[in-house]
């Protein structure tokens, strides 16, 4: 049995300094002179928490080890429980490496193998590691894979080959597949995902909370107001100030987003999807093409009004770092021009088609929408009548609120009505729906694992319907569209039924 890297004690310990400063200043600096015993004895207590964690983290790194064996990943945690996992690397399913500015400074990485199976332990992840090590358990994992594909391949087409031809060329068939670049993000697209994404607004709560940390240190409230007045007076001053706000807010957005989105690139090769990015902490995706279970383009109503869209990637794997970092990471780039998008999803994944003929929802599905009660705004125009609030110091604005509130909902309804198109191909389905904000979903038959239409008593006196599909994922995931016509629903549903003609019969 091994243990894992000795800095992976001092990348713990800097995560949990990292995690605790703010509890620190507000404990010790903010609050610093605070008699309160709240504040006194949550001092103490903070002290015995970063106390005993360090102590756990260290003894922790003794406990934890593994090994690896026929193809096989063992692992064993826990100090006072004692737990122990096993993995094939043949269940691995994405490979993701990150180096942050800690690993920069030692040259090491850290390192995640995601598999398909869930739960705590279901997948192999390295905090430390060193990039040579890296690179061996992912050439590990993806020649597992390999000598898979190629046995299932060798089964298939064993009856087709001349035995007249002689033998195989193996060194042939191993070469490593070369790396197609589909997409690298070059400084136009940067600025534009700045200002898309509003990552300038970023400084706002910056400023306020530098503004309480060093209110103790500025001059007197009286002296404050003198020099506002001062500056509220001069036009000029209000232009210069107002114009070195906006230039320090718009450097500040883009220099956020150059650092976290610069060196973006997407490649693939014959087998797999790759994503590389950042600048001060970079990253590396891998997946296997043949495990991705769907594609999913969304728009924010910003995307909307530049023309752009994210394309996310639904794979069935688990991942140990944390759901948002899963999802940002599976993310083919936030910021694609609709029509790239559709290249990108053609030539990386060639089984997807996106020029199908999208059909619009009927008429009748808009008054279904409309009519279908909207508990949001009964429940707030309760609450709004009841309590009678006066925002702003005006009176009866409370009605306001309802009628601009039923307006919005109105509007929404309306808009996915509008947006919502849907089709279905031999072997794919694809819709859009959504409001304000619109997402296209789109994924294979084979991979759909189950598929439900349900109706309401409205929906069923207009003959529409709801589809809802169910595809692997960790969680399972699940799509809907709804007040579709109830002739379509069945048409799916004997397209869903004839999945069982792709579907590979093992053991045959």
């Amino acid at each position: 049995m091994m243990r894992y890297h000795p800095l992976t004690i001092l990348f713990r310990i800097y995560n949990l300094v990292k995690n605790s400063v703010f509890i620190a200043l507000l404990l010790f600096v903010v609050n610093g002179g605070s008699d309160s015993w709240l504040f006194e004895y949550g001092r103490y207590a903070f002290l015995a928490i970063i106390l005993w964690r360090v102590i756990y983290i260290i003894l922790a790194w003794f406990f934890e080890k593994y090994h690896w064996e026929n193809q096989t990943f063992h692992m064993r945690k826990g100090i006072f429980v004692k737990k122990s996992s096993t993995i094939p690397f043949s269940r691995v399913q994405n490979v993701t490496k990150k180096t942050t500015i800690f690993h920069k400074l030692f040259g090491l990485t850290s390192l995640s193998l995601e598999t398909a199976m869930d739960g705590e332990d279901d997948s192999i992840y390295f905090e430390v590691v060193s990039k040579q090590h890296a690179d061996f358990w992912v050439n590990l994992v993806q020649e597992e894979t390999k000598v898979k594909e190629t046995t299932r391949e060798e089964a298939v087409h064993q009856s087709e080959i001349d035995p007249m031809q002689g033998t195989v060329d193996y060194e042939e068939q191993y070469q490593k597949p070369e790396r197609v670049v589909h997409f690298t993000a070059n400084k136009k697209d940067l600025i534009k995902a700045s200002f898309t994404s509003l990552s300038f607004l970023a400084i706002i709560p910056i400023t306020f909370a530098a503004y309480d940390y060093l209110e103790s240190f500025l001059p007197a409230q009286d002296e404050m107001e003198g020099v506002f007045q001062a500056v509220v007076g001069s036009v000029w001053l209000i232009v210069i100030i107002a114009t070195l706000a906006l230039i320090i807010a718009v450097g500040f957005g883009v220099s956020r987003t150059f650092i976290r989105y610069g060196n973006y690139q997407i490649s693939s090769d014959n087998r797999r999807i790759y994503i590389d990015k950042g600048v001060l902490d970079e990253s590396y995706f891998a997946i296997e093409k043949r495990k991705v279970q769907g594609l999913e383009i969304t728009q924010s109503l910003m995307k909307r009004i530049f023309g752009l869209a994210e394309v996310k990637i639904i794979s069935s794997s688990s991942s140990p770092a944390g759901g948002n970092e899963k999802a940002d990471i599976n993310s083919l780039y936030p910021f694609l021009p609709v029509k790239e998008a559709y290249r990108l999803i053609e030539e990386i994944l060639p089984g997807y088609r996106c020029d199908a003929e999208l059909e619009k929802l009927p008429l009748i599905s808009l008054w279904v929408k409309l009519l279908t009660p909207s508990w949001l705004w009964i429940v707030s125009t309760i609450a709004l009548i009841y309590f009678k609030p006066d925002f702003f110091q005006i009176q009866q604005i409370w009605w306001i609120l309802i009628i601009v509130l039923f307006c919005l909902v109105v509007l929404q309804r309306v808009l996915d009505y509008t947006h919502t198109k849907y089709a279905v191909t031999d072997d794919q389905v694809q819709w859009w729906s959504g409001g304000l904000t619109t997402k296209m979903f789109m994924t294979k038959r084979k991979n759909v694992i189950g598929l439900t239409y349900s109706q309401t008593k409205l929906q069923r006196y207009f003959r529409v319907a709801s589809i809802t599909t169910v595809n692997r994922s960790t969680p399972v995931r699940m799509e809907k569209i709804n007040d579709i016509p109830f002739s379509f629903a069945r048409k799916m549903e004997a397209w869903y039924l004839d999945r069982r003609k792709e579907i590979e019969i093992t053991g045959k």
